[in-house]
């Protein structure tokens, strides 16, 4: 039997985490946040080095895993952690004070440097990483509809998640540029120089474009009542998978774990 309409905009998720509702998910991302903070407060080893937040990042990971969303997180990983190691290294080489652990010429590191780099480059990951799971695992129209469900303006609503399609939209028009762009024989290919010569003349269609599609949507929303004082009909539903729960209750567990450790090695 063919479905109808309302059941083909619906969203099923066959992994129960994956199908966790959003704000299940928001308030995983808020307690690993709030571990993450915590876990980056404790300092090991004699230089003081806050290598609990290290470990940490295995969570994510274990949760893009049984969420079946790990392909697609990794690209954003490789970009996290490409950001992550320019930090690194930089706070390595740059931040001074300390004793001096290792020297060559005119590079040192000390051993703020060290602590200050660790810390902040795993801060990134960690933090990050749990958002590109946040974001991997619930698409726009469920963050929409999850924000309306807790009170929100449905303006605000459409702003906030208009902006993030706003990113995908853009990035994909930016790739459809690019791409006739070397189908007429430009050289899009090569070192730093080449390419933004074949990119910054892309930024006046990109520009346009997003204009003209902002009027039809504007159009597209006068005609659906968007701005109508009164009562709107949702036509997509949330759907719970079952464990939002258990998954508050082992997180917070886990946060109060987290708290009575750090409670406990700062009175010993």
């Amino acid at each position: 039997m063919e479905k109808s309409y309302l059941e083909k905009i619906q969203i099923h998720k066959e992994n129960k985490l994956a199908g966790l509702h959003p704000g299940a998910k928001l308030w995983v991302v808020i307690l690993y946040t709030v571990c993450t903070f915590i876990l980056n407060s404790i300092h090991l080893t004699e230089v003081g080095l806050s290598l609990a937040v290290i470990p940490w990042f295995l969570v994510v990971l274990i949760l893009c895993a049984t969420s079946g969303a790990m392909k697609k997180c990794v690209k954003a990983f490789k970009a996290v952690a490409f950001i992550a190691l320019v930090i690194f290294v930089v706070q390595t080489f740059i931040v001074p004070g300390g004793e001096v652990l290792w020297r060559f010429g005119i590079l040192r590191i000390c051993e703020k440097g060290l602590r200050t780099a660790i810390s902040l480059s795993f801060m990134v990951m960690d933090i990050a990483g749990i958002f590109v799971w946040y974001f991997q695992t619930t698409s726009n129209k469920e963050i929409a509809r999850a924000l309306e469900e807790s009170g929100m303006n449905y303006k605000a609503v459409y702003v906030f998640t208009s902006s993030l399609s706003m990113i995908d939209i853009l990035s994909g028009n930016s790739k459809t540029i690019m791409n006739a762009q070397k189908a007429r024989g430009v050289e899009t290919e090569g070192n730093m120089i080449v390419r933004a010569k074949a990119f910054f003349p892309t930024l006046v269609p990109l520009i346009l474009g997003a204009v003209i599609g902002s009027e039809e949507r504007v159009l597209t929303l006068e005609a659906r009542g968007f701005s109508m004082q009164c009562e709107k009909t949702h036509m997509f539903n949330l759907e719970k998978s079952g464990l939002e729960s258990t998954v508050k209750i082992a997180s917070a567990v886990v946060t109060i774990l987290v708290i009575a450790g750090r409670v406990a090695l700062w009175i010993l």
